[in-house]
């Protein structure tokens, strides 16, 4: 076998790897790095940098995240903490793999990732289901509890993404007659999943994104679109509220952690207040840079021992937008806005029947990320990095990418 021949392999394999990927985030983040470093390494043999280069330079997302992250980089000028300032550099390697796997997937197998993460997301809420019904037993999953540790702070954001994907697969996609109402049924399961797991956070971008889908399936008649969106949105939060005692008790508590967050701060939702205050005032004293891109941690403790020395300091605020404001000011802000102002803005320009999904999947993160630092999570981490390149790449030959497509 010569090297050409190895080099086409390398990048058939790859494509391949990428749906294997797109398979594995809801359900191993341990299959999830060994696959990131399968498709590097295959990227690396499979050559044609040259080419790859000038894709990624010429695809407006991935020129975005790459100066974001360059941010982070310039923020170790003037940091005190370098070492730590390479800590927070490394919690982003699974959004620097963005440009591999813009270069390493097919165009043509964009529906097959989609499948593939679905049937992923499948998978993982049949194993909540075996729980739900005392048939699952393992770690500390339970009949209430149906993830593993804090797993539903990536689970049901996972599951509200998927929802909306297959409703869009269900109205605009190439759906065979024989499986539409075996789809149908699964969206049924999935959003019926919602309101018996945990994850607020999810389940808040679930309402947002439904929003956006009757927004878009009645965009020809928007004032329906919105009486439907006004009657049918709260009916759903009702249903959900009134029949389901794990969403029920979420709501509450919610509610209940927030009137109570002075008086009681050491809850989820009375920590997350006090993180968010304490960072406040790290952003009013370097509001234009912020205090470098290692300096976080250490300067909230600062701010902890004079605004609440009884509770513990935290390395992460839990929300992205307060997160880069302390560590790189307004220009890191920007940085990250500038992300998602991209993706929306080649929503509009690439009419190929998937700009309804561009749309949404930026609109997906700018709201998660008001809960937590979802960019450095790895679950949602290499969903932004793999989903990023499959819905804002251009079609070229087999594994690389180049000019728009017309459907």
């Amino acid at each position: 076998m010569n090297y050409q021949t190895l080099q086409q392999h390398a990048g058939r394999l790859n494509g391949w790897l990428v749906a294997l990927m797109a398979l594995a985030l809801p359900l191993s983040t341990s299959a999830l790095s060994i696959l990131a470093i399968l498709i590097l390494v295959v990227w690396l043999v499979e050559g044609g940098y040259r080419q790859k280069l000038r894709t990624i330079i010429a695809n407006p997302v991935a020129v975005a995240v790459l100066l974001y992250l360059a941010l982070f980089g310039i923020g170790l000028l003037w940091t005190s903490e370098l070492a730590s300032g390479l800590d927070v550099l490394k919690k982003y390697w699974k959004i620097m793999l963005l440009p591999v796997f813009l270069t390493a997937l097919r165009w043509e197998l964009r529906r097959v990732y989609v499948g593939f993460f679905l049937a992923g997301m499948t998978i993982a809420m049949t194993m909540t289901y075996l729980a739900w019904f005392g048939l699952l037993h393992y770690s500390d999953v339970t009949t209430t509890h149906l993830t593993r540790g804090t797993f539903h702070v990536i689970y049901n954001p996972l599951l509200a993404f998927a929802i909306y994907l297959l409703l869009h697969e269900l109205v605009w996609g190439k759906v065979r007659a024989i499986v539409r109402w075996p789809l149908v049924g699964l969206a049924c399961l999935m959003i019926f999943n919602m309101f018996i797991t945990e994850g607020r956070a999810g389940q808040m971008v679930f309402f947002v994104l439904m929003g956006l889908f009757c927004l878009q399936n009645f965009r020809k008649n928007i004032l329906q679109g919105v009486l439907i969106l006004v009657f049918c949105l709260p009916a759903i939060f009702a249903v959900g509220y009134q029949f389901s005692p794990i969403f029920h008790e979420r709501v509450e508590r919610a509610y209940s952690e927030i009137v109570h967050c002075k008086s009681k701060p050491n809850t989820s939702v009375g920590l997350r207040l006090l993180f968010w205050q304490n960072s406040w005032e790290i952003i009013k004293k370097d509001p234009w840079l912020g205090v470098g891109t290692g300096d976080f941690q250490s300067a909230y403790v600062e701010i902890n021992k004079q605004q609440s020395p009884r509770m513990e300091a935290t390395d992460n605020p839990h929300n992205q937008y307060i997160f880069v404001l302390c560590q790189l000011g307004l220009l890191g802000l920007l940085g990250l806005l500038g992300i998602f102002g991209t993706q929306i803005r080649q929503a509009m320009l690439q009419r190929d029947g998937w700009e309804r999904v561009r749309l949404a999947f930026p609109l997906f993160f700018l709201t998660i990320m008001l809960t937590e630092s979802y960019l450095i999570i790895s679950g949602t981490g290499f969903l932004f990095s793999l989903f990023s390149a499959v819905l804002y790449a251009r079609k070229v030959s087999p594994g690389l990418v180049a000019e728009p497509s017309e459907a």
